[in-house]
Protein backbone atom coordinates (compact mmCIF):
# COMPACT_ATOMS: atom_id res chain seq x y z
CA UNK A 1 0.00 0.00 0.00
CA UNK A 2 1.28 3.38 -1.00
CA UNK A 3 1.39 6.20 1.48
CA UNK A 4 0.05 9.58 0.24
CA UNK A 5 2.68 12.32 -0.28
CA UNK A 6 2.73 15.33 2.06
CA UNK A 7 3.05 16.14 5.74
CA UNK A 8 0.77 14.98 8.48
CA UNK A 9 -1.06 17.45 10.67
CA UNK A 10 1.20 16.59 13.60
CA UNK A 11 4.36 17.32 11.57
CA UNK A 12 2.98 20.69 10.46
CA UNK A 13 2.06 21.64 14.05
CA UNK A 14 5.53 20.69 15.34
CA UNK A 15 7.16 22.73 12.57
CA UNK A 16 4.97 25.75 13.38
CA UNK A 17 5.79 25.44 17.10
CA UNK A 18 9.54 25.36 16.36
CA UNK A 19 9.14 28.36 14.02
CA UNK A 20 7.17 30.32 16.64
CA UNK A 21 9.77 29.68 19.35
CA UNK A 22 12.60 30.66 17.00
CA UNK A 23 10.86 33.86 15.86
CA UNK A 24 10.10 34.79 19.48
CA UNK A 25 13.77 34.40 20.40
CA UNK A 26 14.88 36.48 17.39
CA UNK A 27 12.42 39.27 18.22
CA UNK A 28 13.54 39.24 21.86
CA UNK A 29 17.21 39.51 20.88
CA UNK A 30 16.46 42.33 18.40
CA UNK A 31 14.51 44.26 21.05
CA UNK A 32 17.31 43.82 23.57
CA UNK A 33 19.87 45.04 21.01
CA UNK A 34 17.80 48.15 20.28
CA UNK A 35 17.44 48.91 24.00
CA UNK A 36 21.18 48.39 24.55
CA UNK A 37 21.99 50.70 21.63
CA UNK A 38 19.77 53.42 23.10
CA UNK A 39 21.35 53.06 26.53
CA UNK A 40 24.89 53.19 25.11
CA UNK A 41 23.96 56.25 23.03
CA UNK A 42 22.68 57.99 26.15
CA UNK A 43 25.81 57.04 28.11
CA UNK A 44 28.03 58.39 25.32
CA UNK A 45 26.19 61.71 25.16
CA UNK A 46 26.19 61.94 28.96
CA UNK A 47 29.95 61.38 29.08
CA UNK A 48 30.40 64.15 26.49
CA UNK A 49 28.27 66.49 28.61
CA UNK A 50 30.42 65.57 31.63
CA UNK A 51 33.69 66.16 29.77
CA UNK A 52 32.37 69.50 28.47
CA UNK A 53 31.46 70.55 32.01
CA UNK A 54 34.85 69.47 33.40
CA UNK A 55 36.69 71.39 30.67
CA UNK A 56 34.48 74.42 31.22
CA UNK A 57 35.35 74.42 34.92
CA UNK A 58 39.05 73.73 34.30
CA UNK A 59 39.21 76.73 31.95
CA UNK A 60 37.30 78.96 34.37
CA UNK A 61 39.68 81.50 35.90
CA UNK A 62 37.78 81.66 39.18
CA UNK A 63 39.07 79.37 41.93
CA UNK A 64 36.99 76.34 42.81
CA UNK A 65 35.36 76.22 46.21
CA UNK A 66 36.96 73.80 48.67
CA UNK A 67 33.66 72.01 49.19
CA UNK A 68 30.11 72.23 47.89
CA UNK A 69 28.53 71.84 44.51
CA UNK A 70 26.48 73.23 41.68
CA UNK A 71 23.57 71.98 39.58
CA UNK A 72 22.28 72.84 36.15
CA UNK A 73 21.15 71.70 32.74
CA UNK A 74 23.09 71.39 29.51
CA UNK A 75 21.85 70.97 25.96
CA UNK A 76 23.41 68.34 23.69
CA UNK A 77 21.97 66.37 20.76
CA UNK A 78 18.64 68.21 21.02
CA UNK A 79 18.22 66.94 24.58
CA UNK A 80 18.51 68.49 27.97
CA UNK A 81 20.89 66.80 30.43
CA UNK A 82 20.97 67.40 34.17
CA UNK A 83 24.46 67.83 35.62
CA UNK A 84 25.63 68.09 39.19
CA UNK A 85 29.14 68.99 40.36
CA UNK A 86 30.69 68.34 43.75
CA UNK A 87 33.93 69.85 44.97
CA UNK A 88 35.87 68.01 47.67
CA UNK A 89 39.04 68.60 49.64
CA UNK A 90 41.82 66.08 49.13
CA UNK A 91 44.66 65.05 51.41
CA UNK A 92 46.86 67.48 49.47
CA UNK A 93 45.85 71.04 50.45
CA UNK A 94 46.84 72.30 46.98
CA UNK A 95 44.38 69.97 45.17
CA UNK A 96 40.62 70.07 44.89
CA UNK A 97 38.63 67.17 43.45
CA UNK A 98 35.75 67.78 41.08
CA UNK A 99 33.13 65.11 40.47
CA UNK A 100 30.55 65.60 37.70
CA UNK A 101 27.43 63.44 37.60
CA UNK A 102 25.17 63.42 34.54
CA UNK A 103 21.56 62.25 34.47
CA UNK A 104 18.87 62.44 31.82
CA UNK A 105 16.67 64.32 34.28
CA UNK A 106 16.94 65.53 37.86
CA UNK A 107 16.59 62.52 40.15
CA UNK A 108 17.01 60.10 37.23
CA UNK A 109 19.48 57.27 36.90
CA UNK A 110 23.18 58.20 36.72
CA UNK A 111 24.40 57.88 33.13
CA UNK A 112 27.94 59.17 33.61
CA UNK A 113 30.18 60.08 36.54
CA UNK A 114 33.61 61.63 35.99
CA UNK A 115 36.29 63.17 38.17
CA UNK A 116 39.01 65.74 37.72
CA UNK A 117 41.51 67.49 39.95
CA UNK A 118 42.68 71.09 39.97
CA UNK A 119 45.75 72.38 41.70
CA UNK A 120 46.12 75.75 43.31
CA UNK A 121 47.77 78.17 40.87
CA UNK A 122 51.47 78.70 41.62
CA UNK A 123 52.67 81.94 43.14
CA UNK A 124 53.81 84.40 40.51
CA UNK A 125 57.58 83.82 40.49
CA UNK A 126 58.10 84.72 36.85
CA UNK A 127 59.63 88.14 37.57
CA UNK A 128 63.43 87.76 37.79
CA UNK A 129 65.58 90.28 39.67
CA UNK A 130 67.13 91.49 36.41
CA UNK A 131 64.71 91.29 33.45
CA UNK A 132 67.60 91.76 31.00
CA UNK A 133 69.55 88.78 32.38
CA UNK A 134 69.61 85.74 30.10
CA UNK A 135 67.98 82.52 31.24
CA UNK A 136 70.45 80.05 32.78
CA UNK A 137 71.57 77.25 30.49
CA UNK A 138 71.12 73.69 31.74
CA UNK A 139 74.34 71.92 32.70
CA UNK A 140 74.98 68.20 32.10
CA UNK A 141 74.60 66.05 35.18
CA UNK A 142 77.40 63.63 34.28
CA UNK A 143 81.06 63.91 33.22
CA UNK A 144 80.54 61.21 30.59
CA UNK A 145 80.09 62.57 27.08
CA UNK A 146 76.85 61.79 25.34
CA UNK A 147 77.14 59.28 22.53
CA UNK A 148 76.53 60.83 19.08
CA UNK A 149 73.00 59.43 18.68
CA UNK A 150 71.92 60.75 22.07
CA UNK A 151 72.75 64.39 21.44
CA UNK A 152 69.08 65.26 21.01
CA UNK A 153 67.46 62.87 23.44
CA UNK A 154 69.85 63.43 26.36
CA UNK A 155 70.29 59.72 27.07
CA UNK A 156 73.55 58.09 28.05
CA UNK A 157 74.99 54.97 26.40
CA UNK A 158 74.55 51.79 28.46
Amino acid sequence: MKRPAGFTLLEVLVALAVLAITMGAIISIATQSINTFGYLRDQTFASWVGLNKINELLLDSEPWPQEGGRKGNAELANRSWFWETRFRKTTDPDLTELEVTIRDQEGGAVLSKQSAFRGRPPEDESTPDDPAAPAPTPQPTSDKPLHPGAARSGTQPP
